[in-house]
């Protein structure tokens, strides 16, 4: 890296000069250094209000989650219903909602076209947005008191 001196009959010399090139990066350190504080005071965070959380809290307790059984019954929010009175039902309450959001879970082992009859369900009953959720592997929880989520007495 350092000059030749002396009697060496070669041409001009071929090396790198990197100096200028160290130079210029630690420049380029020095101001990141200085700019990266005051770019860090500056970002702000918007927080809701009390009342915001209150009501985003209210709004989770009443999702309308679509459950579809592997047995291709369907209930809202854990109440079984025909497809009728569910669509009924929907359109009842979508209508109070200002976000119209429905989200359907289906049994992993359904036949699928049942699913997409679902969506469209929650589509024609004034869901603007209808989303997939998948709350466990094994499908949805059965409704309380069904019967079909009673298990079998064991055999003596």
């Amino acid at each position: 890296m350092g000059a030749k001196v002396g009697g060496s009959k070669g041409g001009a010399n071929s090396d790198i000069n990197v100096t200028p090139l160290i130079d210029v990066v630690l420049v380029l350190l020095i101001i990141f250094m200085v700019l990266t504080p005051r770019t860090i005071e500056e970002i702000t965070a918007s927080l809701p209000s009390k009342t915001e959380t209150k009501k985003k809290q209210d709004d989770k307790n009443d999702q309308l989650l679509v459950a579809v059984y592997e047995d291709g019954s369907a209930a809202l929010n854990l109440k079984k219903m025909d497809d009728r009175e569910l669509w009924d039902q929907l359109r009842k309450r979508l209508r109070a909602k200002e976000k119209k959001v429905v989200f359907v879970d289906a049994h992993p082992n359904l036949e699928f076209g049942r699913v997409v009859s679902m969506m469209d369900l929650a589509k024609d009953a004034g869901a603007d947005r209808v989303g997939l959720a998948r709350i466990k592997d094994e499908g949805p929880k059965a409704p309380e008191g069904d019967a079909a989520a009673v298990p079998p007495a064991p055999e003596e």
